[in-house]
């Protein structure tokens, strides 16, 4: 035979195997649907459908191409589906006849997962003699959908684009995973191994890791899975937010989720059970304040729970709770509904110190506190801290109350320079030390209608100290010589004073003094009136009497009230001798 005869027969026939090789046999799709379901079922629980059509190809690997793939519950809901489907099939048993899949890939699939039906499953006690579920060494998949679900936690999300690969080549070997995926507009991957994927199948403790890295967030996990819901897992945590705000509206979370909505990041040991997470020697950043301790987060009939206790050398507490509320506006208390009210779905117990607590300029010192909130209640104490050299304490309790926001204060300043405190807050002309109380009660929409609703009591003690810009004694003194001038016998000088004691009643918004004095080196002083602070006026009227060397009247002592009533802003200052 010639040659050129051998090489045409050479060729047809490495044509007619590559022919073969390539072709699409047809196969019976009722057999490959009984074999694919005799595989899933026995291992996870799911039943593969007949499929629309099935075909096998010999090259460049043998592989069976199914169309219209698709994978049942129990209750015969689709789990999950794909138009086209893929199987490499094993050499060894194809050599005997039989179509055994190793692998998949999955063009445009789309998975159901009910999470809360996979945390129970996870949850059951394994049968001993169950065959741990060894599907296929290799997943492929392009462009597919997964659709989440959670009743329980009131999940439904959708994330498409999901291209990844899990391999998981020998039995014995490591599974690895990584996924990309788009979520409501942002892309992210998702990679990580199991070192035992068969002591996880059959719920036993197995080293796990992996990780997430998208704009909204970067996460990290690096220790062991337990074996069920209830180990749970046990290693180290690692996790980065730029934005609470943006995250939470990624996952759909209420508008009351967190009360902070800025950046957070946290490197912690962590042990997680059934719904609940407790991170151990915790690092945590939040708002751009460094604190350390220890945190338990928990979920339950649709309520977070946050507990712990945390400590920090500094905290500055406006990026955590921002400014205050405006409480005026145009002069007057402002008739702007509050924004804020506590949420209903969270609960706290934090316990909370520092070496040093600031905001919008005032500080104080080794402080310690809680942070408590359930029900639409949140309470804030601060147990104990130094504040201008003298003992703070306080409590404030904000409550949703229908339409409402109500707020509950209570101070305690105990021997403090309260010159140094009184000039922080905008009046500069007392130098001294003393202490004092104060409860409040406010109900309102906005602040015009807590302030004209208050209710509470101030007490106020000073001990020796100067009042500038004002003379009492030089009032008294010339106001028995000629008519007083208000302006230049009165706001000049100084008040020096031994102690003074006030006490004060607040009802509707209007703060009756019950009780003031103060005891000066030549001169007693009593003050009575009200302060209406609705309206933002006074009316009081302040008795001045000489006095001698021991601090009592004397028969012919000279008497001097001063009355100041008005806005007190600008109020109208009279003084009246009883000569006049």
């Amino acid at each position: 035979m010639r040659r050129s005869a051998k090489w045409a027969i050479g060729l047809c026939g490495g044509l007619a195997v590559l022919f073969g090789g390539l072709h699409h046999w047809p196969l019976a799709s009722a057999r490959i649907g009984v074999a694919l379901d005799q595989q899933i079922a026995a291992r996870i629980g799911l039943h593969a459908q007949r499929p629309a059509r099935a075909s096998l190809t010999l090259l460049p690997w043998p592989t069976v191409r199914v169309v219209a793939f698709d994978v049942v519950d129990a209750r015969g809901a689709s789990a999950f589906s794909a138009p086209v489907a893929r199987f490499p099939l094993s050499l060894t048993d194809l050599i005997v006849g039989r179509l055994v899949p190793i692998g998949a890939n999955f063009s445009k699939p789309t998975a159901s997962i009910d999470l809360d039906a996979a945390l129970a499953a996870t949850a059951k006690e394994p049968d001993d003699d169950a065959e741990p579920p060894l599907l296929w060494s290799h997943v492929r998949v392009v462009g597919g959908v997964a659709h989440l679900v959670s009743p329980s936690r009131g999940l439904d999300a959708l994330i498409d684009n999901v291209d990844g690969s899990i391999d998981w080549p020998p039995a014995g070997a490591p599974m690895r995973f990584a996924l990309a995926a788009n979520w409501r507009g942002q892309n992210g991957t998702i990679q990580g191994a199991i070192a035992d994927p068969r002591a996880i199948a059959e719920s036993r403790a197995a080293p796990v890791s992996f990780s997430i890295a998208s704009r909204p967030l970067v996460f990290s996990f690096d220790g062991q899975w337990g074996g069920n819901a209830r180990a749970g897992f046990v290693g180290r945590l690692i996790a980065q937010i730029p934005s609470l705000g943006a995250l939470q509206r990624l996952v759909g979370a209420g508008p009351t989720a967190p009360l902070v909505r800025d950046s957070l990041s946290l490197e912690a040991d962590v042990r997680t059970a059934d719904a609940s997470l407790a991170l151990e020697n915790a690092r945590l950043a939040l708002a751009g304040q460094s604190f350390e301790g220890a945190l338990t987060l928990s979920r339950e009939n649709g309520r977070v729970a946050l507990a712990g206790t945390l400590a920090a050398d500094a905290i500055e507490l406006a990026p955590l709770i921002g400014a205050p509320p405006a409480l005026m506006s145009a002069g007057a208390w402002s008739a702007e509904p509050f924004a804020f009210a506590p949420p209903n779905d969270l609960d706290l117990d934090l316990r909370v110190s520092a070496a040093r607590v600031s905001w919008l300029g005032h500080e104080i010192d080794d402080a310690a506190g809680s942070l408590f909130c359930r029900d639409g209640t949140l309470t804030a104490k601060l147990l104990q801290s130094t504040a201008y050299g003298g003992a703070l304490k306080g409590q404030t309790t904000l409550a949703r109350r229908a339409d409402k926001l109500e707020a509950q204060v209570a101070v305690s300043l105990v021997d403090a320079d309260l010159g140094a405190a009184f000039a922080d807050f905008g009046w500069s002309g007392y130098r001294g030390r003393g202490g004092l109380e104060l409860s409040l009660r406010a109900i309102g929409r906005a602040p015009a209608d807590a302030v004209a609703s208050s209710t509470g009591a101030l007490s106020l003690d000073l001990e020796a100290g100067v009042v500038d810009g004002v003379s009492v004694e030089q009032a008294i003194r010339r106001s028995q010589r000629r008519p007083l001038d208000v302006d230049r016998d009165l706001a000049a000088g100084r008040t020096t004073f031994t102690r003074a004691h006030a006490r004060a009643a607040l009802a509707n918004g209007v703060a009756t003094i019950g009780e003031a004095t103060v005891d000066g080196a030549a001169e007693a002083l009593k003050i009575d009136g009200a302060v209406d602070l609705a309206q933002r006026a006074l009316r009081l009227r302040m008795a001045a009497t000489q006095t001698d060397a021991s601090g009592a009247p004397s028969a012919d002592a000279a008497r001097l009230t001063i009355l100041l009533e008005g806005p007190w802003s600008a109020p109208a200052v009279a003084a009246v001798s009883p000569s006049d």
